[in-house]
């Protein structure tokens, strides 16, 4: 596989050697293709997609990132757009139909072919984040009375439109999945063999409705390359393959990433500007809010905090430990929920233990910064206040960083959203109204 570089990109481009750059850059793998295009400027993203031919273009469009997918969508006239459609697996094409403009979506559904077009369309009905979104429909499926000539002959004719076949899935009469096994069977297999004979029938299968977390958890759990996708009688609709499920673990934990810094779209180093406002505005308006919440207990200590001054430099080591120690058992817990490590039946043992936790390391830190803060100031009480606050703040933390998530699950409200910021500002309260209200009672 050729390795082809951006800058190498870049100075061909300047140099004007564009067929020398079409020779290059269709040798090179998709992936490596839709890493440089994301990062040329416009203008060259443009051109370079253009060089493409339809294979690569077919496998490049799918994996850029959306606002230079929608740039070359924009700049690519239709009837290529029509024929880059019409390559596309299934399941690719289904997702790139989705995320058109109406107008244009049903332009392309009704210039590729036939049998193409109908697959997007049923498709199209199931939702995105679904295994029925994610399926692929080519498939190579055959009868279970086929016997293994009669099955190579089927997969010859097939090939082009199934790629990847590892494996061959058996059905009966009525389209009922029956089973599965390995091409490579076909190899060792005597000539009278039938497929049922060949197949295994101890398999797992997901329903065509199952989200997309708990279908790659299915993969994760069970060490698969590879998963049918039935309805509720058991027909086969299609498959899912590893590679469309790298893609789901990578495309959830990004969200969560987002979405625990309060971007629930992505906002990428090259997002322009202005959509990065957009996106981060709403959420640090409601930091603001929030912040405003903290201050406004800070505000009812103010004579204490103008009496003592040395509790405005020691109040962000209360907050700031407290947020760190809520942040790291909101990880936990989400990371748990994800990946189905907690149930209805162990979700109050692993609360106790996040509370334990938090109150464990709030003694071992709180006494160190209570020793810190007497051979600073020669004040054993200041030291105290300290010391017994933190303790406070970070059972608070590991209190409410693993209830609030669990909460936010119940109530269907993905728990990395808002999580942290609701999380941050109870525990600046919580730590706040303890040290301070210590020190007003004690100093």
């Amino acid at each position: 596989m050729k390795q082809f570089t951006l800058n190498q990109t870049v100075k061909l481009i300047e140099q004007n050697k564009i067929t020398l750059l079409k020779n290059e850059i269709n040798r090179c793998h998709s992936g490596d293709i839709s890493q440089i295009i994301n990062n040329l400027s416009e203008e060259y993203q443009i051109l370079v997609f253009k060089l493409l031919n339809l294979e690569n273009a077919a496998d490049v469009l799918h994996e850029l990132y959306d606002e230079v997918r929608e740039n070359i969508i924009e700049n690519t006239p239709q009837k290529n757009l029509f024929n880059i459609v019409d390559e596309m697996d299934s399941d690719e094409a289904t997702d790139l139909v989705s995320e058109l403009e109406e107008d244009l979506a049903d332009e392309i559904l009704s210039n590729i072919d036939k049998e193409d077009s109908a697959e997007i369309v049923k498709l199209l009905k199931y939702d995105e984040e679904s295994a029925g979104g994610l399926m692929q429909t080519e498939i190579i499926a055959v009868q279970q009375n086929m016997k293994r000539d009669e099955v190579i002959e089927y997969i010859r004719k097939n090939v082009d439109d199934a790629e990847n076949i590892h494996y061959v899935f058996v059905v009966d009469d009525d389209n009922k999945l029956l089973g599965l096994f390995e091409v490579t069977k076909l190899l060792l297999a005597e000539k009278n063999k039938q497929a049922i004979d060949l197949m295994e029938d101890e398999m797992i299968s997901v329903n065509v409705d199952v989200d997309q977390e708990e279908t790659a958890h299915l993969f994760r759990k069970y060490d698969l390359f590879i998963l049918p996708v039935i309805d509720a009688k058991n027909h086969l609709l299609g498959r899912i393959t590893v590679d469309d499920i790298i893609d789901v673990i990578d495309e959830e934990a990004s969200e969560d990433a987002y979405k625990m810094v309060g971007l629930e779209n992505e906002d990428r180093v090259f997002t322009t500007p202005l959509n990065s406002v957009k996106k981060r505005l709403p959420w640090l308006s409601l930091n603001l809010f929030t912040a405003l919440l903290v201050s406004s207990v800070v505000g009812v200590f103010q004579q204490t905090i103008e009496n003592l001054s040395i509790l405005a430099v020691l109040m962000p080591i209360v907050a700031g430990l407290g947020g760190n120690s809520g942040t790291q058992t909101l990880t936990v817990i989400t990371r748990g929920i994800a990946l189905g490590e907690l149930t209805i039946h162990n979700t109050s043992k692993a609360i106790l233990k996040e509370i334990t936790v938090g109150t464990i390391n709030g003694i071992i830190v709180g006494s160190a910064a209570m020793l810190m803060a007497y051979l600073l100031k020669g004040d054993i009480m200041l030291g105290v206040v300290l010391g017994v606050a933190m303790i406070c703040n970070m059972f608070i933390a590991g209190l409410v960083g693993s209830i609030i998530p669990v909460v936010m699950k119940l109530l269907k409200i993905d728990p990395a959203l808002a999580s942290s910021v609701i999380i941050t500002m109870l525990t600046d309260i919580g730590g706040f109204a303890s040290f301070l209200g210590l020190a007003t009672l004690l100093l």
